[in-house]
């Protein structure tokens, strides 16, 4: 066994700019954008008391919070400090919490909530340790080792894994039953082989590490082979939305688990490990070019590499989702843009009590003859799989669409006897287990315990744990147990349950979670070039968002020459907790011109406001002031974007500050010098919002 182990993900950034890992968490609001208007007549202006949050340069704010100062399409999770930027010094202490202990007196910020990157530390020892602390068993694991070997011995001699063909591997007086039933060509082939690759990186196991070490190495081969230009893969284009998206996301997870395991791949080794890697860096650029020109203009993906196809399907923009995300943390240029197209197609897709449509043309959508209206497809699998891509995405997990999403989940945990027969819709399979199970690890808690016990009961004791050839594989199909097993047959159902059940390592769950997939900054720069369209939908989007994100976009709409663009830019705040918009609302509750729905969202959420503003003044103190930017960190619960703070030392006035961001599931908040000081603000000062 090698002994350099794949690290944990604070390793990785390096001794050298673990000061800095706060800082790139804190993404400030840069200059103001202004959002191109559309003229309206009678148009209400902008309440002359709109925030302008910061009247400092772009460059100057993003050196204060770590990160380029052009963010289109630069990778989201930076490994260290420029090279020509001095490392700064920390805004404030961060360290790794273990789930449950208590935060320690003084430190001045909490572990940050949610991206879910990939968990690369899958070490033996990081595997036994998680899986305790996340709740797998000893039985989860040796599901997952006899999965794999299952998997190891059905592979063909050039790397790939079939639907059809892999019982050509089994002795012949023992043949595996369960080859697929649908779409029975090679079309799949290609993402069957990325899904199957995906399983092995799951447990730590490389072309460098762990007992399987040729058989990543034959998989990465066949898929850096199949890899066509311009950058998709396979030569049938029939089913190219599932391979493009498989196997980049197979080869994104593992340049990044070779990146990360020490190997310097500028050393050609005999057995080519290095040269797979050097390879595969170019491949996952053109893989993602190729994503990236095949989204369809509102943001999905379908089946075949078209644009112009004109449908969007939920499952297959899934798995483009994740895998950008795994291409963008493993260092990627990833666009902000395509990422964000992607967010604005979950939220289409999604409806007001959280479920979510399967697509929007062809299979799966059709015109009713009598209504001429819409009739969509919905299924919990579909659901897990929106509400996992919003989550990766930058939705808060107490979001009010992902709370109806989680109740939802819990209302139909995984079990046995809907797999087998109780679900007449057979959209109740392992697929939705998968998905059901990445989207709920990241909420934590009771949450994630109930599914897991539930997840635990179900899969297990499905696995094939006899004698015979089939032993530690999952059967694909029976009496109504999923539409997708009879198209993948074994080796697809056996890859996708080890993957559920690798789930206590694979991920870092979201409350956990130091980094972020999308910015502020990134919302800002796409709204900057958006159509009508993407504005409206962003506008419902961003109170959704970790408050990090949304908010500060928010509270930059106000000022937008749109009129209906900046009313829901006020009504999301007021769902925020930030009465920053009240002029506005009043303005629509007052207009003559406005519609009966306006004037009660308007009264509703003047409502909520005025409750907000009856609540005792936010108190806390200060943290830390960095006097040659004017920036300071605050300790400060119920803080909003836009809230004037008064600081204070001794009962006499220090400075005025006004906060410029706040973070999800904490009360510290970033605050902007607002004139000269009267003194320098040190850490202890008193902060009360005005």
């Amino acid at each position: 066994m090698n002994d350099r182990r794949p690290r944990s993900p604070v390793t990785l950034l390096g001794a050298a700019c673990t000061a800095l890992l706060a800082l790139a968490l804190l993404t400030l609001p840069l200059a103001l954008v202004q959002i191109p208007s559309v003229p309206q007549p009678a148009a209400p202006q902008p309440p002359a008391t709109a925030p302008s949050l910061s009247t400092r340069s772009t460059s100057q704010a993003a050196a204060w919070a770590g990160e380029p100062g052009s963010r289109d399409g630069a990778a989201p999770f930076a490994r260290g400090p420029t090279a020509d930027r001095a490392v700064e010094p920390p805004l404030v202490e961060r360290r790794w919490v273990q789930a449950g202990e208590a935060w320690p007196a003084g430190a001045a910020l909490p572990p940050a909530p949610p991206s879910s990157s990939p968990a690369l530390d899958r070490s033996r020892d990081a595997r036994q340790r998680r899986a305790e602390r996340f709740g797998g068993t000893r039985g989860t694991e040796d599901a997952v080792e006899l999965g794999l070997a299952w998997l190891a011995g059905h592979q063909d001699r050039d790397g790939y894994w079939r639907r059809l063909a892999f019982a050509q591997r089994c002795p012949a007086d023992d043949r595996c039953p369960g080859q697929a039933v649908a779409r029975t060509g090679p079309s799949l082939d290609v993402g069957l082989t990325g899904l199957a690759l995906l399983a092995f990186l799951g447990a730590g196991y490389t072309d460098a590490e762990g007992p399987y070490r040729a058989h990543v190495a034959a998989g990465i081969a066949a898929l850096l082979r199949a890899q066509r230009d311009p950058g998709g893969f396979g030569a049938d284009e029939a089913m190219a939305g599932y391979n493009d998206a498989l196997a980049t996301f197979a080869l994104a997870e593992y340049y990044a688990l070779r990146h990360d395991d020490g190997q310097d791949a500028r050393t050609t080794r005999d057995d080519g490990q290095d040269a797979r890697t050097t390879r595969v860096g170019p491949a996952l650029e053109r893989a993602v070019q190729r994503l990236v020109l095949s989204q369809q203009e509102q943001g999905g993906w379908d089946y075949v590499p078209r644009p112009d196809s004109g449908r969007n399907d939920t499952s297959v923009t899934a798995w483009a989702v994740q895998a950008l995300q795994a291409c963008a943390a493993a260092g990627v240029h990833v666009p902000r843009r395509t990422l964000i197209k992607a967010a604005l197609h979950i939220a289409r897709a999604t409806e007001s009590d959280g479920q979510v449509w399967y697509s929007d043309a062809g299979t799966g959508f059709r015109i009713d003859p009598t209504t001429l209206r819409p009739v969509y497809r919905y299924g919990p699998a579909v659901l897990a799989a929106g509400m996992t891509s919003e989550l990766l995405l930058g939705w808060r997990g107490e979001s009010r669409v992902v709370a109806r999403q989680q109740a939802r989940l819990l209302a139909e945990p995984p079990s046995v006897a809907r797999f087998q027969g109780g679900d007449a819709s057979e959209l109740h399979s392992e697929y939705y287990w998968y998905y059901g199970t990445v989207a709920m690890f990241q909420l934590g808690g009771e949450v994630w315990e109930r599914w897991n016990a539930s997840l635990r009961d179900a899969v297990l004791p499905l696995q094939d744990r006899g004698e015979r050839h089939a032993r530690g594989s999952w059967p694909p199909f029976g009496v109504n147990w999923g539409r997708w097993g009879r198209m993948g047959g074994r080796v697809y159902t056996t890859a996708l349950c080890v993957l559920t059940l690798e789930i206590y390592y694979r991920h870092t769950p979201a409350y956990l979670e130091e980094r972020t997939l999308l910015t502020a900054a990134d919302w800002r720069a796409f709204l900057g070039e958006a159509n009508e369209r993407q504005k409206r939908l962003a506008a419902a989007v961003l109170p959704e968002l970790r408050l990090e994100i949304g908010e500060p976009v928010l509270v930059e709409l106000l000022r937008s020459g749109d009129r209906a663009l900046a009313f829901a830019a006020a009504l999301g705040l007021a769902a925020l907790d930030s009465p920053v918009g009240r002029e506005l609302l009043e303005q629509a509750a007052g207009a003559a011109g406005a519609s009966a729905w306006e004037r009660d969202q308007a009264l509703q959420a003047l409502r909520r406001v005025q409750a907000i503003e009856q609540l005792p003044a936010a108190s806390g103190s200060l943290r830390y002031f960095d006097a040659e930017r004017g920036l300071a960190t605050l300790e400060l619960a119920r803080a909003y974007v836009g809230m004037n703070v008064l600081v204070s030392r001794d009962g006499r006035e220090v400075a005025r500050m006004r906060v410029i961001q706040r973070f999800t599931g904490r009360n510290v908040v970033v605050a902007e010098l607002v004139g000269e000081p009267a003194a320098a603000p040190q850490p202890g000062d008193s902060a009360e919002g005005e």
